[in-house]
């Protein structure tokens, strides 16, 4: 192989990949030289192997992951008695060698109508890469004084998860994380809006959750809580068919307009969606979870329409909860810190709304062709 790496070489690569394994090389650089070999022999016998330069960086990584797994907890005896058992280094080395034909030579790809260079990627993707930086400073996982921030973090999350279905490929799929997000953005907004009266009645409801699932340890105040959770439903007429709902959404009933809600219901599209006004997107929400539930919609469904159709909702959901972003962030840092992220706010988020108005025409056009 013409491109083999010394074992020199090798071990520089170890020291920057990882360096845990350096004491390992001489073993390593064996499945190294015998995985190569192997790949080389049979390229004699299959032009495209042949024909197809083998990167020696990825095929260390594949040997680095198989090593690392296969002896993970293993004594220094046992792992002695690995490396000696030539049958498992044989296996080993055809393992690792499947695993990189298979997965780098002849990986299946889908159909990709976009990339991450693209600026409806990139420059979602950069902006959504600042928010996590910026929100990863900030306290977290203690729902009691950081339930918005752990809420907006995992939002931005799923927003980039999104990003990244649709780079490859997968524009269904896509939608069904953006239906998440949606979820997510319904509850953000309204937390963010009505503050300590939502938020309380929102941990209240986690803590009913841990109790339906028999899940606190404290199993006195797990069965105060239950009392509470019943005599709570009973006062507004629910039965105990109704618990998981009431759990899930009753935390909505706190808030004051929840009443002027005509026909409210302690559901998504009828409850969370709608107080948190955006009813609106109530269609795509259930198209997304036609998908969801693999109906013939996801099996024949069209790639450039739902492509167009999962990065406008992305977007329109990214500018909520960027409003939600910015408005914590302002309110806890000084001048100079805001006036560089207003600063740059003015460049991306301008290009990131020139951007929707483009996949909207294009969305439009596609609307028309069906």
């Amino acid at each position: 192989m013409s491109n083999l790496f010394t074992k020199e070489q090798f071990k520089n690569i170890i020291s920057r990949l990882e360096k845990t394994y350096l004491g390992e090389v001489d073993f390593l650089y064996d499945i190294y030289e015998g995985v190569s070999t192997g790949i080389e022999e049979m390229g004699k016998t299959n032009n495209f192997i042949g024909q197809v330069n083998i990167n020696p960086i990825e095929l260390i990584c594949y040997i680095l992951g198989e090593f690392a797994y296969s002896t993970s907890g293993l004594s220094e005896e046992s792992l002695n008695k690995f490396k000696e058992n030539e049958k498992i280094v044989e296996s080993m080395i055809n393992v690792i060698a499947d695993k990189y034909l298979s997965l780098s030579l002849y990986n299946h790809n889908e159909e990709k109508l976009t990339n991450r260079y693209l600026p409806p990627i990139s420059s979602l993707d950069l902006y959504l890469n600042l928010m996590l930086n910026i929100v990863s400073r900030y306290n977290q996982n203690n729902p009691k004084s950081t339930l918005i921030v752990d809420l907006l973090t995992k939002s931005v999350s799923i927003a980039r998860c999104t990003l990244s279905l649709l780079c490859d490929g997968y524009e269904t799929e896509a939608l069904t994380m953006w239906r998440t997000l949606h979820e997510c953005e319904c509850i953000l907004i309204l937390l963010d809006k009505y503050k300590d009266i939502a938020i309380n009645a929102y941990l209240k409801h986690m803590q009913y959750g841990l109790v339906y699932k028999d899940a606190l340890i404290d199993k006195e105040k797990q069965n105060e809580l239950f009392l509470q959770l019943k005599s709570e439903m009973n006062e507004i007429g629910l039965k105990s068919k109704d618990m998981k709902k009431y759990i899930e959404y009753g935390w909505m009933l706190s808030i004051p307009e929840s009443k002027d809600i005509q026909d409210f219901k302690l559901n998504f599209r009828d409850g969370l969606e709608t107080l948190a006004g955006l009813h609106q997107y109530s269609q795509i929400y259930m198209t997304s979870s036609e998908i969801l539930h693999s109906t013939p919609l996801l099996i024949y469904s069209n790639k450039k329409y739902f492509y167009s159709l999962s990065i406008l909702n992305l977007y329109e959901s990214f500018f909520r909860i960027e409003k939600v972003f910015s408005s914590l962030f302002f309110a806890t840092v000084g001048d100079e810190e805001k006036n560089r992220y207003l600063a740059m706010r003015k460049l991306y988020y301008s290009q990131l709304i020139n951007i929707h108005a483009r996949e909207m025409a294009v969305f439009q056009k596609i609307k028309k062709a069906k």
